[in-house]
């Protein structure tokens, strides 16, 4: 009777272990940068799969796929990344590991990660097979898809020029006020006002009242716009009755400083006034551009920063593309996937 007990128990504990199979980053490739890790295992009854990078743990994925995002930096040197399953209770683990190559300088030069973010409807989440990505016509790597959206900096631009008068202004930064509540774990804020001056961006937070301003002087939307381009994750939110008078900043200087950054243009129009220059900044960047009222400023605020929370971020490897403009071109490989906007490109110094 003990002899089939004991049987019965190693049958049981064969059934919940099973192999495990690094899917990325595979063993002796290069990482850098935003990427995905990822396993498959064959073990029943799945609890935990704990992700390691150099013996540190990365993240935890507690269901199908066994994935999570880790930025490797720019790092040069070889990482070691495992991963345990645990299965059957917590009773069982299986572990698995790869080793990364090293990059060389010569290799650092010739890569580069690109963020596209995207404004995407499709009936089931997407995967980086369901996209393909063209830069200046070559096919490029998608290494990761990410349907959260990675904590960012907010920036609002908001017109204070004299036409922003008869309640506009204050409207605006009523808006602004009442929506930071959107803003995540880890986001953060900065307001800049602008009118033939652009003022320096101050801190604000959730719950934090905005002092009432009177409308002056003229307009230097340009300028105020350009100011906040970032190296950094940055949505620019941009309130305004529209026109430019006083910016030093052309057209062309001002997208150019705007595109060659992590920067995402969005913009609510006051009124009738459209200003081509931010239709440009928005499509070049993956925002949009929505006209209101004084009236409806607040709604179509708490539109865009909820269209913002829901987008996805694609992330690829450049190569095979010269440096300057780069066009990006997103299309779809599955059907019930449809690229409702996406970024058009950016400059490569």
């Amino acid at each position: 009777m003990r002899r089939l007990l004991v049987i019965t128990l190693l049958l049981a504990a064969a059934t919940v272990r099973g192999a495990v199979t690094f899917v990325s980053p595979l063993d002796g490739t290069q990482a850098i940068g935003p990427m995905v890790l990822e396993v498959t295992t064959d073990a029943a009854q799945v609890d935990r799969v704990d992700f390691f990078v150099d013996g540190v743990l990365a993240g935890v994925a507690r269901q199908q796929p066994y994935r999570i995002a880790f930025d490797f930096g720019t790092s040069l040197t070889a990482r070691t990344v495992s991963a345990k399953v645990w299965s059957g209770g917590f009773q069982s683990s299986q572990s698995a590991g790869v080793t990364t190559a090293a990059l060389t300088v010569n290799d650092t030069l010739d890569i580069d990660l690109v963020e596209v973010p995207l404004r995407v409807r499709s009936t089931r989440a997407l995967a980086a097979e369901d996209l393909r990505v063209r830069e200046n016509g070559v096919e490029q790597k998608v290494r990761d898809v990410r349907r959260e959206r990675p904590a960012a900096h907010f920036a609002f631009i908001v017109d204070r020029s004299l036409s922003m008068n008869d309640g506009k202004l204050e409207a605006a930064l009523r808006a602004v006020q009442s929506e930071l509540r959107q803003l995540r774990a880890g986001d953060t804020a900065s307001l800049v006002l602008f009118n033939h001056n652009v003022a320096r961006p101050r801190r604000i937070s959730r719950g934090e009242s905005l002092e009432a301003l009177t409308p002056s002087g003229g307009t230097s939307l340009r300028d105020a716009l350009a100011s906040v381009a970032s190296k950094e994750r940055t949505y620019a939110l941009v309130i305004t009755d529209g026109g430019d008078r006083n910016s030093e900043l052309s057209d062309e200087e001002a997208l150019r400083r705007i595109s060659g950054t992590r920067t995402i243009v969005n913009a609510i129009v006051l009124g009738d006034s459209h200003a081509r220059f931010l239709d440009r900044a928005a499509a070049n960047t993956g925002g949009s551009v929505v006209s209101a009222s004084k009236h409806d400023v607040g709604d179509a605020l708490a539109r865009l920063l909820a269209d913002i929370n829901s987008r996805y971020l694609v992330i690829y490897q450049s190569r095979g593309t010269k440096r300057g403009w780069r066009t990006v071109d997103v299309k779809a490989q599955r059907h019930g996937v449809e690229i409702v906007s996406s970024r058009k490109g950016y400059f490569a110094e």
